[in-house]
């Protein structure tokens, strides 16, 4: 992706850089909770695939066994974490998490302090994505110094700016590849009432096409690997998740949350078996059976006691 956005001019970017320079409820033990991160004895000796849930208003990353439901964390990672949203695993294991204080921070598998922080060119960050050559893109859920959000790409290795890419959207609200390379990007618009898009860009094109789907309040975004788009909508007559298929402009699938949820991010398991969602306002985890149908329910897998927002798998990567 490094020819991603090739094509911007350095106007732009240095515009923009100048700009933005700037169940049972599971809680730790009070004496883990003084530490700035911890992780249970048993966290190495019961291999596993994790689960990672970020909760907001405490400013820490709650870290479960993905299969293990409704219990106990296993650890939690506080350093470096700051009004946290969105959350990623690599495919090496390395936790990204989007604070919305302007940094994302970089957690190698097995470590509950950040190796990395991104800071330069954010404005709000809401997502972080890697593609597949580990370059680094940051979805900014605000417009720096007014105008468009942007997303920023990071090449592997440094933490300046490379690309800033201006969205149309006023709020980048979700990022991913397909197993092409092709990215997708799901924004609002919130002076058209929130309407939203979702735009595909083909590998090293700087040309993007918006799919004309049929969202309105878009919040979190995956491509499962047939190349369905699956998108987290949080308009007020409509908290559900939807699931289109490739080239499709209505839903082949609209699955809705247990009533009084307001979805945000979405992690699906490496054999695409089972979907999260991660539920703001309540703070639960929901998972179900995937592919989607109409009839598909949601259980609740975790309880964080607290407002959350992000939710990440780690894709068979343990301690």
């Amino acid at each position: 992706m490094r020819t991603f956005f090739s094509a911007l001019s350095l106007a732009v970017v240095a515009a923009v850089l100048a700009a933005c320079s700037s169940g049972t409820p599971l809680r730790a033990t009070p004496s883990q909770a003084a530490l700035p991160g911890w992780l249970a004895p048993d966290a190495k000796s019961k291999p596993g695939p994790l689960l990672y849930v970020s909760v907001e208003g405490s400013s820490k990353v709650l870290i479960y066994p993905e299969s293990d439901y409704n219990h106990s964390p296993i650890g939690t990672i506080t350093s470096g974490v700051n009004d946290p949203w969105g959350l990623y695993v690599d495919k090496n294991g390395n936790l990204y998490v989007a604070n919305q204080t302007n940094t994302v921070t970089v957690y190698p598998a097995g470590s509950v302090y950040p190796s990395a922080t991104y800071s330069q060119g954010l404005c709000h960050p809401l997502f972080a994505m890697v593609d597949h050559q580990g370059d680094v893109f940051v979805a900014n859920g605000r417009a720096c110094g007014g105008g468009h959000a942007t997303m920023v790409e990071y090449l592997p290795g440094s933490t300046n700016p490379y690309q800033v890419f201006q969205t149309p959207g006023t709020e980048l609200d979700g990022i991913d590849f397909d197993l092409q390379g092709n990215l997708y990007l799901a924004y609002r618009v919130t002076t058209n009432r929130g309407h939203g898009s979702i735009e595909k860009f083909a590998p090293g094109s700087t040309q993007g096409q918006i799919l004309g789907m049929t969202v309105h309040k878009p919040q979190g975004l995956i491509v499962d690997s047939q190349g369905n788009v699956v998108v987290v909508e949080t308009a007020h007559t409509s908290r559900d998740v939807v699931v289109f298929a490739p080239g499709a402009r209505h839903p082949s699938a609209r699955v809705k949350l247990p009533e009084g949820s307001i979805p945000n991010q979405l992690a699906l398991t490496e054999k695409e078996d089972k979907l999260f969602v991660s539920s703001y306002n309540n703070g639960y985890v929901y998972v179900t059976d995937y592919p989607l149908t109409k009839g598909s329910t949601w259980t609740e897998v975790e309880e964080a006691g607290a407002v959350i927002q992000g939710v990440a798998l780690s894709n068979d990567q343990v301690f």
